[in-house]
């Protein structure tokens, strides 16, 4: 919410896209790693001015992180606690 330039916190200081769906996926999986992670992304699936994607174990949906549009910084949604299931509308 806080990167969201649509309804978030900051709406006023919208910025510019810089970070393509791919290269957040790229940021997300070196952040991973240079934490010493063994989990993988998702794809990154688009919001106004962040990207979120599920990290991933074997395969299976274990969290979420998200990415920055513009700056590409990656955080980490470690307020959900741990992972139960996926609910569809």
């Amino acid at each position: 919410m806080m990167w969201n330039t649509d309804y978030g916190m900051h709406q006023r200081d919208r910025t510019e896209t810089r970070i393509s769906p791919a290269e957040a996926q790229e940021r997300a999986q070196k952040w991973l790693h240079d934490r010493g992670s063994d989990l993988t992304v998702g794809e990154a699936e688009a919001f106004p001015g962040y990207y979120t994607l599920h990290t991933l174990r074997s395969g299976e949906i274990s969290g979420m992180l998200s990415v920055n549009a513009s700056t590409g910084a990656v955080w980490d949604h470690t307020w959900h606690g741990i992972y139960i299931t996926t609910s569809e509308r």
